[in-house]
């Protein structure tokens, strides 16, 4: 998340985001940063976690015993992270533009944040800016939505959502493979503050209440969904907004070239179970590494 104008629309997010997927997203992380990362770090090493939204990744590297600075565009998010992560530092800055130098063990990005880097030029920068904060010997380990995994599975259809009793809202993932950029669309339902309920309607509410909860099962994700993309005729009061984000499918190979052209070493990419096989089934993980000064 960055501060150009256009990235301060996740502001708007921010509040979504740290109810719903922050904290699942999170917990998705620590798998893959263990394998393929923190395992080769000492302990209470020094970790910058770029693009920490709302720090629920920031939190769960401080309660392993890492010093933690987390690094985002967005101030609404670090409002959130600094709530979430209380003993953790923040910046907030433009991953382009900052400026650290030799402060860091390790760096991750998680989350597809890198996605949200429109162009390779962009993306070299944030690189160098990556290389200068590591020390040498510093890992760098990011996570990316790829060409072939966008257009298997970035189809214009819901692809996760929830319900709850006075919110509700789903993901909408589209990717075009000429352009190689895609979107996703968050839409938003939320409940007045002061909602006027007819006797029908009043009726009516303990009963959706309870189907709300069900629904909040992953064995009724089917019904969830198709329940989510008519909300608006089930819940005709409820306020309706959408928040449309850009992202680019960046190819593996030219994002290896573009690492290798920074300084990075030992570059692997590996799925999130940290294997070699990465398809259209799995996002790409990067490991690299800013070498020994000779």
């Amino acid at each position: 998340m960055l501060t150009e104008d256009r990235y301060t629309e996740y502001d708007t997010w921010a509040w979504l985001y740290n109810q719903t997927m922050g904290p699942e997203y999170g917990k998705n992380q620590e798998k893959p940063l263990e394998i393929m990362l923190l395992s080769r770090l000492e302990k209470e090493a020094k970790l910058l976690d770029l693009c920490c939204g709302t720090g629920h990744l920031t939190q769960q590297l401080l309660e392993k015993g890492y010093q933690v600075t987390g690094f985002d565009g967005s101030e609404k998010m670090l409002n959130y992270a600094k709530g979430n992560a209380p003993k953790g530092k923040f910046m907030l800055g433009d991953a382009r533009e900052f400026l650290l130098e030799n402060e860091f063990d390790g760096v991750v990005s998680s989350s597809a944040s890198l996605n949200h880097i429109l162009s390779l030029e962009d993306l070299k920068k944030v690189f160098e800016n990556v290389y200068r904060a590591l020390n040498n010997n510093g890992l760098f380990l990011f996570d990316i939505n790829h060409p072939e995994q966008m257009e298997k599975w970035w189809k214009g259809k819901i692809v996760e959502g929830e319900i709850e009793s006075r919110y509700a809202w789903m993901l909408v993932p589209s990717y075009d493979l000429k352009q190689k950029t895609g979107d996703f669309t968050i839409t938003l339902f939320k409940e007045p503050d002061s909602l006027y309920f007819s006797v029908a309607s009043l009726i009516k509410r303990p009963f959706k209440k309870l189907l709300y909860k069900i629904l909040s099962s992953n064995r009724f994700i089917g019904l969830r969904v198709k329940l989510l993309a008519n909300f608006s005729d089930w819940e005709k009061d409820w306020q309706r907004s959408q928040m449309v984000y850009k992202v680019r499918g960046h190819q593996l190979e030219e994002i290896k070239n573009t690492l290798m052209s920074v300084g990075f070493v030992d570059i692997e990419i590996k799925t999130i179970d940290g294997n070699d096989n990465v398809d259209g089934n799995h996002s790409a993980y990067f490991l690299c590494r800013k070498p020994m000064k000779e």
